[in-house]
């Protein structure tokens, strides 16, 4: 049972939903447009082995110009 990450076309809310079957309709829980498309998600997103977070180049982890959090 994957989470996926979805936008909503109508108002552009992004949001998270678990998904428990592939035919299993999707609303937008502000709008509930049934207009959403499924994201990319930075977990998903992977480059040569390494995970890549779509974060800015800092984050709340970073403390020098190395980061073991985002890998930055």
């Amino acid at each position: 049972m994957p989470i996926y990450e979805y936008r909503c076309s109508k108002c552009d809310h992004e949001f998270e939903k678990l998904v428990f079957n592939s035919s299993e309709k999707i609303t937008c829980p502000e709008c509930k447009s049934k207009k959403v498309s499924r994201v990319m998600s930075a977990f998903a997103f992977s480059s040569g082995g390494k995970f890549k977070s779509t974060a800015s180049s800092s984050c709340s982890g970073c403390s020098s110009s190395s980061c073991s959090t985002c890998g930055s």
